[in-house]
């Protein structure tokens, strides 16, 4: 069960998620990014880098490129079995708002779409107490102008409204850190996703994103019909974007 505070909009399945998972690899650009946050944070031999919320690991893994000691945080049994894979990965379950580490632990802390899973001031404040001084703390979110343009929001139109909900506002995050860090830039990133359409259909019918979770059934229905009635051919070519908000802090 969650801990106390750790809430979630309309309780989202996080085995269902993992299973998920499994039809969201993760991209080239996406491990760049934490290739990126690695190499900015000076992420050396021995140190510990968290990835909070980490999923399946494949982030975390490039981490071991440098040598350094990757952790995936996340509540999930079968994402954490999924991480575990990874030789050199080490896996905690556990949330993001209460992190079993010692205070100065950490070089580095990373969210990739993870950081609007429960009070996500709480996880920020978590972090300041894991991340040792001058160490970074890397997110990747997601802001309104995504959510309402999304290529998902697209077929499934509540999704826009449900996503701004759950997300932290960029900006309201970056000045909530910025009271307490050494540091804070914000900027965006830009993804630009290709697929056939049959690959995109499946991801949806595998809930492979937890927003799919949450919306009604018939409107999961009515959006797979006008998808299908807009990608007949399977393998058309699906292309979309995703924006991305980086925030990134020195402690």
């Amino acid at each position: 069960m969650p801990p106390a505070g750790c809430l979630f909009t309309m309780q989202v399945d996080l085995e269902n998620l993992a299973a998920g998972y499994s039809h969201r690899p993760a991209s080239a650009a996406a491990l760049a990014r934490a290739r990126l946050a690695a190499s900015s944070a000076n992420l050396d031999a021995g140190c510990v880098g968290i990835d909070i919320g980490g999923g399946r690991g494949h982030h975390a893994a490039t981490w071991l490129e440098w040598h350094a000691v990757p952790i995936v945080v996340d509540p999930s049994a079968g994402m954490s079995k999924e991480a575990s894979r990874h030789k050199g990965v080490h896996t905690v379950r556990a949330y993001s708002q209460f992190l079993p580490f010692r205070n100065d632990t950490a070089r580095l802390a990373y969210f990739h779409l993870s950081l609007h899973y429960g009070d996500w001031k709480a996880a920020l404040d978590e972090v300041g107490r894991v991340v040792m001084s001058g160490g970074e703390c890397w997110i990747w979110t997601m802001g309104e102008q995504h959510h309402r343009a999304s290529f998902l929001a697209r077929w499934f139109p509540s999704i826009g409204d449900i996503d701004t909900d759950r997300f932290p506002d960029p900006q309201e995050v970056a000045a909530y850190l910025d009271a307490t860090c050494a540091s804070v830039i914000i900027d965006k990133d830009i993804e630009e996703k290709v697929s056939s359409a049959a690959q995109w259909r499946r991801a949806v019918e595998a809930r492979f994103v937890s927003t799919l979770q949450l919306i009604s059934d018939q409107e999961f229905c009515d959006g797979l019909e006008a998808y299908d009635a807009r990608y007949p051919d399977p393998d058309e070519p699906v292309e979309y974007v995703l924006t991305f908000d980086r925030i990134r802090t020195v402690i």
